[in-house]
């Protein structure tokens, strides 16, 4: 297995101590974050310089639960206020101005964007609940195709991402609901896996019940 493109500050379910997220170093001083959750901006603060290092900073947001959004807007307005910087947020969320209005950053502390072209990066519209929209996406990064799920209780909107994927960065949960179930999908994931996609689960709920189940065949570290 090739040395992964992200790099997670966390990979906890909703209620865990590290929310999910994810990195990516670029070149030319410029950093892509995946998703921004309320334990984010102390992870940040403490190994990150809180970015402001960084000349050009990209954040994806796949959703608006708390654990994906959730010091967003206290990132943005740091940054904004403390460093004069102006962050491009990458999101096709329908309430993601109204939620950063709401949560106090000034609209002039962020760009909004759904796509970043130099990198193909595309968001995918996916189900994880009935009553907030969220997304996945494709992109190219370091030269490798990547597809990351989110949250999402269904694969099919991905699956026509993944013929020649490098790494696939996937939703996982023990019981299912909002989340895909490992039990429903390891199959499938097998599948993919042996087509010469790198597989990482994330969003966990139980690591250890997950490494039983899946007999420690996808990286889960």
């Amino acid at each position: 297995m090739s040395k992964q493109t992200l790099t997670f500050l966390g990979r906890d379910s909703g209620f865990g101590n590290q929310n999910n997220s994810a990195y990516v170093e670029l070149e030319n001083n410029r950093i892509l974050l995946i998703d921004c959750g309320y334990t984010v901006f102390n992870i940040l603060k403490r190994d990150f310089n809180l970015l402001k290092d960084y000349d050009k900073i990209e954040v994806v947001i796949t959703h608006l639960h708390n654990d994906h959004a959730g010091s967003l807007s206290h990132l943005l307005a740091y940054l904004h206020f403390n460093c004069n910087k102006k962050i491009t947020v990458v999101s096709k969320c329908k309430h993601i101005v109204e939620f950063l209005t709401f949560t106090g950053t000034p609209r002039e502390a962020y760009n909004l964007t759904d796509h970043i072209d130099d990198l193909d990066l595309e968001l995918i519209e996916t189900k994880h609940t009935d009553y907030l929209d969220a997304y996945g996406f494709k992109a190219t990064i370091n030269n490798k195709k990547i597809v990351y799920t989110g949250d999402t209780y269904i694969l099919e909107p991905y699956l026509p991402y993944l013929d020649n994927c490098d790494e696939l960065y996937i939703d996982t949960s023990i019981t299912g609901g909002s989340h895909l179930k490992i039990t429903d999908i390891l199959d499938e994931l097998k599948s993919i896996k042996s087509k010469g996609t790198d597989i990482y689960l994330m969003h966990l709920q139980d690591k250890e019940k997950i490494k039983e189940i899946t007999n420690n065949e996808f990286n889960i570290e």
